[in-house]
């Protein structure tokens, strides 16, 4: 089967939603933060700047015509469609206000309107502000003063009043500052929004092959698909093993990244790689360990060394407890048969445990000691695989580089940013090491629905396919003689 083929980098939608996850992990509590600010903030200013207020108006008809030379007031459909023409422009016009100003002894006018009612000689005026004396006796002015001012426009003219509020008591406006808040965290939402999509989008993952083949000259070697380990009980952490999966996925993928990687060793002769990865999380211990697996189960004879001092994890896979191993032996006192542990089952490989913890990892990684123990397995075993602590974080690893043959790089899909991922194999190339090709690890493309299979990866831990990776050396854990406990 072609498993590359089914490989595809996924639609630019999914990636756009996934930057945006890996933003909202990092930046939720900004826009939290934005969402709370820019609410209170816009609230707080409306409930501060509230002026209440007023609106005094009238309804009235408007007549044309002298009541003195006819019996009845002119008025037809022609003049009111003028009048509702008219009567609004005269009542805002600079002439009325003049006329208002200079009787009410005013600098300024409230704002005044004037709509015409359709189909009727009735017409409403208001005048809001907010003094609410001030503006009842402008609407005064203003049907008072309005006949003088319209005479030159339309003629003679009758105000008559239907209607009118007196001085208003009640405001029109309400202090809405409930919604100006929302308004606020609105903004501040859509603002963090925003903020969380273009920190993911820079903090760009790989997501599939295509991502590294036109920048890193790595080879692929596969993808491992995603799968989900029951926990068995709270004292024992859980582990990916093909031992013990049952999912065809998983081992059809580990069979064919097992085949790249043997062919590619043989074909250059290398016994000793390096599996490692650029960030903690990525699940290089479990690849390790499970191509160690797989190598032994074609008859070669295959040991695993755990050389992350400061952090091991190989026991966890072996389900063992901790012993003596590398660090006890580096700094002397040890022999290598009190650390070497043959395989306990038939086509598994041996193993070398890290031993006690240590803060001096690089020096025993880099020593003569180390190179000498290398140079000796060698020539026992057929292939020698080094899980190492990650690239980007500590020079352990680059100091095994030196020592081992070639490497394999682990890379989790959705995880490692692509600048770390070429960090690391830059610096593998610095130290003159040949990569093998890179492993796409906890991959959820098609690759997985092509065997039927659906999986919901992750047992909690911050697991990878491994363990929680973290490096917090300081002394609060340690492993109490070699054992994982706290130290008391």
């Amino acid at each position: 089967m072609n498993q590359e083929q089914n490989t595809a980098s996924p639609l630019s939608l999914r990636r756009i939603f996934s930057a945006f996850l890996r933003g909202l992990r990092r930046l939720w509590w900004v826009t939290l933060l934005l969402v709370v600010l820019l609410g209170g903030a816009l609230g707080f200013r409306a409930w501060r700047s509230y002026v209440p207020q007023y609106t005094a108006s009238a309804t009235f008809t408007v007549y044309v015509g002298n009541p003195l030379q006819a019996s009845t007031p002119v008025y037809n459909s022609a003049t009111a469609e003028q009048m509702a023409k008219t009567f609004p422009y005269i009542l805002t016009s600079g002439v009325l206000s003049e006329v208002v100003q200079t009787d009410l002894g005013l600098t300024s006018l409230p704002a005044i309107s004037a709509s015409a009612v359709e189909g009727a000689n009735l017409f409403v005026l208001s005048v809001t502000g907010s003094d609410p004396q001030l503006c009842y006796d402008v609407l005064q002015s203003v049907i008072e003063n309005y006949p003088q001012v319209a005479e030159f426009v339309v003629g003679s003219t009758i105000l008559t009043v239907v209607d009118e509020s007196g001085v208003p008591t009640q405001p029109v406006n309400a202090r809405n500052w409930i919604g100006a808040a929302k308004q606020g965290a609105l903004i501040g939402l859509v603002i963090g929004l925003v903020l969380m999509l273009l920190y993911g989008l820079s903090k760009s993952t790989v997501m599939g092959k295509e991502d590294l083949q036109t920048v890193a000259n790595a080879k692929y070697l596969g993808a491992l698909p995603e799968i989900s380990v029951k926990r068995r009980s709270k004292s024992v952490q859980p582990v990916v093993s093909l031992r013990e999966t049952d999912s065809r996925a998983f081992r059809e993928a580990f069979r064919l990244v097992t085949v790249r990687v043997e062919k590619s060793m043989k074909a250059h002769g290398y016994k000793t790689a390096i599996v490692c990865s650029a960030i903690p999380g990525e699940g290089k211990t479990t690849v390790a360990y499970n191509l160690a697996l797989s190598l032994a189960r074609h008859e070669r004879r295959v040991l695993l060394i755990d050389c992350d001092l400061r952090n091991p994890s190989v026991y966890r896979m072996v389900r063992q407890k901790p012993s003596v191993g590398l660090s006890e032996y580096l700094r002397g006192g040890v022999s290598l048969e009190q650390i070497l542990h043959p395989a306990q089952e038939p086509d598994a490989p041996d193993v070398i445990f890290s031993g006690r913890r240590v803060d001096s990892a690089a020096e025993l990684l880099g020593s003569k000691a180390f190179a000498e123990l290398l140079s000796q397995l060698r020539r026992s075993y057929d292939c020698i695989l080094l899980d190492t602590p990650p690239c980007s974080m500590l020079s352990d690893a680059t100091e095994l580089a030196e020592q081992a043959d070639c490497a394999v790089m682990v890379v989790k899909q959705n995880f490692a940013s692509k600048a770390s991922v070429l960090n690391s194999l830059t610096t593998l190339s610095e130290y003159g090491i040949p990569v093998v090709g890179y492993v796409l690890n906890a991959f959820s493309g098609s690759v997985i629905n092509k065997y039927g299979y659906g999986y919901g990866y992750g047992y909690g831990y911050g697991y990878g396919y491994g363990y929680g990776y973290g490096y917090g050396y300081g002394s609060k854990y340690g492993y109490g003689e070699y054992g994982d406990e706290r130290k008391k």
